[in-house]
């Protein structure tokens, strides 16, 4: 096990970092600031490696990779601004860092050379669930009927600190099951979409699987409440996954609910939840796709045979494998956006991340989600509120997404131009063509996909200093 020191201004990125070291056995210390990380380093502190941001708000990167080198530790940079070979010689032959990696980096590469600089011994990580895995993360009971549906979402009387139920969702993998043994085979009949198990109750649900290949099985991955929703926001965490182009899961609580968002290469794949008007079928039926008598004869047909909804939906000829594919996007959205106004609740990270071998392919980039999240669901009051007319708001210096990548339409491109910091939220509706509210949700979604940032000018505040010259 090393101690590993993360510099990393971006909190939410910082906070992913540190729960990986912390998933492969090392101890890590997050701080989000250079002048943090010179007091880290006091007398009685022992760091193994560090990670340092180059681009930090207050000193020069230079001057915490020569500190962390008068103490003896090794230390690999990383940044989005500084790139290509000048940089990355200047921070490893002028400033004694061991590698340097440009933003965005493969979190696993970025991870193996920490832990070189460590002297870690190197170990395979990076390990697939599989479809015996898959059945605790995904939808563990049949679908229930309408009338049963209200019983579904009562409050599950549980500490918030005790695990939650685990989600469900149309998972893009659907291997058969039985109904567990939580629920009496004289009740199972009538049921087509009960409570979720526990997670404490999983064993049950690998003794009472239906016949699957033989395989080992292994302990499913500890999750960890990383941190607090009041003090980040859904589509900032996004923007670390995507930055960190992470591979794996990435849970949202909010009292006695449950999502969870599945990662790969920092895109989203889908999504769960164990509220029941969320699960595929139901999302179906809300969408217009499916009749409550179509949905019923899927959910029959789907118990006869040991099937999932969106098997039997494609069996039954009631759903083509394109519309499927379309609704699990838009259900995937639709739990995703439904977190975006949360400020409560917590977040976890796990390093583990779903079999594709037979996954419906989807693959969403955040980007995109966040800015048609904010469209779709943001209010014109809500949006006067967070985008005040006073506010200036400029680009910032390390995006995660590059603006080839977004999707913009003419006028949202040429409203993105104008936000120079030069210019309020005012002077910014009286130069676009869009209305008010398009304008207003543009900005907003660009500010949490972290393109503008606002930045308050104030006479003592330290200016954003580089790690070189």
């Amino acid at each position: 096990m090393a101690r590993l020191l993360i510099v990393e201004d971006n909190q939410e990125l910082a906070s992913l970092i540190a729960t990986v070291a912390q998933t492969r056995g090392h101890e890590a210390l997050t701080v989000f600031t250079g002048e943090s990380a010179l007091e880290a380093l006091g007398p009685h502190s022992r760091f193994d490696a560090a990670l340092v941001d180059l681009l930090l708000p207050d000193i020069r990167g230079s001057e915490v990779l020569g500190a962390l080198r008068a103490h003896g530790i090794p230390a690999i940079a990383v940044s989005g601004v500084y790139k290509g070979d000048r940089f990355a010689q200047e921070a490893t032959q002028v400033h004694g860092a061991r590698a340097f990696f440009e933003k965005p980096f493969e979190l696993d590469t970025v991870m193996d050379a920490l832990e070189e600089a460590a002297g870690v011994p190197p170990v395979t990580h990076g390990e697939l669930l599989d479809e015996v895995d898959l059945l605790v993360l995904e939808e563990l009971v049949q679908e229930e009927t309408p009338a049963q549906e209200e019983s579904a979402l009562e409050p599950v009387s549980e500490p918030v600190s005790e695990p939650a139920s685990e989600p469900t969702s149309e998972p893009t993998s659907e291997p058969a099951f039985e109904q567990p043994e939580a629920v009496p085979p004289e009740e199972a009949a009538g049921v087509s979409e009960a409570l979720p198990l526990p997670f404490a109750q999983r064993d049950a649900v690998w003794t009472e699987a239906a016949p699957a290949p033989v395989r080992q099985r292994r302990q499913l991955p500890e999750w960890s409440l990383a941190g607090d929703l009041s003090h980040t926001s859904v589509p900032r965490l996004l923007n670390a996954y995507y930055e960190a182009r992470h591979h794996g899961e990435l849970k949202l609580r909010q009292g006695t609910v449950l999502k969870v968002v599945y990662f790969e290469a920092g895109r989203v794949v889908y999504a769960a939840s164990n509220l029941a008007p969320e699960r595929f079928g139901r999302f179906c039926l809300r969408k217009g796709a499916l009749t409550e008598a179509q949905l019923a004869e899927a959910a029959g047909y789907a118990r006869e045979h040991s099937l999932r909804t969106g098997d039997a939906l494609l069996k039954r000829g009631l759903l083509s494998p394109k519309q499927r594919r379309h609704l699990l996007e838009e259900q995937v959205k639709d739990i995703l956006w439904s977190t975006f106004a949360w400020t409560e609740g917590q977040y976890g990270f796990s390093p583990m991340r779903p079999q594709r071998a037979d996954l419906v392919p989807l693959s969403l980039f955040p980007g995109d989600l966040i800015l048609e999240g904010v469209a779709r669901t943001e209010t014109l009051v809500a949006l006067r509120q967070r985008m005040a007319p006073g506010r200036r708001l400029f680009p910032t210096a390390d995006p995660p997404y590059g603006l080839h990548e977004l999707k913009l339409t003419g006028p949202q491109a040429m409203l993105l131009a104008f936000a120079d910091g030069t210019k309020t939220v005012e002077d910014l509706l009286a130069l676009t063509d869009l209305s008010e509210r398009e304008a207003l949700a543009t900005l907003r979604g660009l500010e949490l996909s972290g393109v503008l940032e606002e930045r308050q000018q104030t006479p003592n505040r330290r200016q954003r200093i580089s790690f070189g010259l």
